[in-house]
This record gives C-alpha cells, sequence and structure tokens, in this order.
C-alpha cells in the first residue's frame, strides 16, 4: 500500500518538474524562434554615419614675441677732429679755426670750425687713442653759412656762424693755420631696443574636414 503512494507521489512530481522546464524553454525560444532547449540575443553593428563639411578650430595660444622700441642712452667720447670747407665745385680748402688750441676744456662754448662765403663746412671725426689717426674715421657736413660749435653740455652741432667781417676766416687762417682738434664729444643716442611681451595667437583653422562615426561599442539589439 506504501509502495503505491511513494510511486504515484514521485511520478507527479517528475511529471511537474517537466512541464517546468518545458514552459521556460519556451519562454527562451521567443526571443529569437529557436525553440528546443536553447536561446541566443543578435546585437548589430549600426551602419557607419560620415559627417563632411566641419570646420575646426583650435584654441587660442599663447606665444612670445620681441616687440622693438627707440630708447636712448648717453654717449660719450674723446674724438679728434679736422675740417675742410667745400666748394661748389667740390674742392676742399683748409677751415679757419676760431681759437689755436688742440686740446678743447670740457667747459668751452662757442665755435670751433668756420668757412668763408659760399662754402660749406666738412668734419671729419674718430676716436682719439693718442696719436692722430682717421683710418676709421666718419663725416658730416654743415650748410652753407653755418660754423662747427660746441655747447656748454659737449654736444658738437652746426650753427649758423656769427656775423664777421668778410675776411674774418682769412685772417684767422693766417694768424692759426688749418689744424685739428681734441675734444670731449657728449651726445644723446638713439638705437632701438627689444623687449618679450606675451600675446594671444589664433589657433590654426581646417575647413572642409570629416568624421566617421562607426558606433563605438553600441549597437541594435534584435
Amino acid at each position: 500500500m506504501n509502495v503505491n503512494v511513494n510511486a504515484n507521489a514521485n511520478a507527479n512530481a517528475s511529471a511537474a518538474a517537466r512541464a517546468g522546464i518545458n514552459a521556460r524553454v519556451g519562454g527562451y525560444g521567443n526571443l529569437r524562434g529557436g525553440g528546443g532547449g536553447s536561446a541566443y540575443v543578435s546585437v548589430e553593428q549600426p551602419y557607419p554615419t560620415v559627417i563632411q563639411g566641419l570646420t575646426v578650430e583650435a584654441g587660442a595660444v599663447a606665444q612670445v614675441i620681441r616687440v622693438p622700441y627707440e630708447a636712448r642712452r648717453r654717449w660719450e667720447k674723446r674724438v679728434v677732429i679736422q675740417a675742410f670747407c667745400i666748394d661748389d665745385r667740390g674742392s676742399p680748402h683748409a677751415a679757419a679755426q676760431v681759437i689755436p688750441d688742440r686740446d678743447i676744456h670740457d667747459g668751452y662754448e662757442g665755435e670751433l670750425y668756420r668757412c668763408i662765403a659760399g662754402t660749406r663746412l666738412q668734419i671729419t671725426w674718430a676716436e682719439w687713442l693718442g696719436q692722430v689717426s682717421f683710418d676709421h674715421g666718419e663725416s658730416f657736413y654743415c650748410q652753407k653759412g653755418e660754423a662747427l660749435w660746441r655747447d656748454r653740455a659737449g654736444g658738437l652741432t652746426c650753427r649758423v656762424q656769427r656775423p664777421e667781417r668778410d675776411c674774418n676766416e682769412r685772417s684767422l687762417l693766417r694768424r692759426y693755420g688749418a689744424g685739428i682738434k681734441v675734444v670731449t664729444w657728449i651726445r644723446e643716442e638713439v638705437y632701438t631696443e627689444y623687449r618679450e611681451e606675451t600675446v594671444m595667437a589664433q589657433g590654426a583653422s581646417i575647413t572642409g574636414a570629416s568624421i566617421m562615426l562607426d558606433g563605438g561599442v553600441g549597437g541594435r539589439v534584435f
């Protein structure tokens, strides 16, 4: 009697288990119509997408540039000078010394050389190194009627000659002759200096760029 009851109970339990398994397998089969005892999920990659006509611009970039500016500095040298008077044909003549001294003291102010009427003064100067040499000298000119003038600050400039009698220059030449001068020349020199500045420059720009989007790790699920 007990044997039959247990056998029936076991048979009923086995049937119920098989029914549950079939129900679950059937449910999985609905995902992709596989049926039977297996199931799977299919993930398809998306189609690539191309975007064209893009304009790509980089951000502003800091740059250090050198900017020129005009600076001034004091220039002081002991120089030796000589002077000639140039006529309209380009011929040189001795310039008249206004004072006979070769070495000009620092406090002197006044004319150093002058020319007869109708000629212009040519000044040649070189750095004084203890002996007279104009091998590396430089020259500049005054206009007709101007004399070479030294001011109290030490500058050498061309200025209108002081009015004198007509034969004054010839008298000076007879008295002092032609000669050189050694003088301290002080001037303000203008030169170009540079400073560094940081500016923001526009980055590079690309027009007509394109980009392809292939979906990366994503996809479409069926």
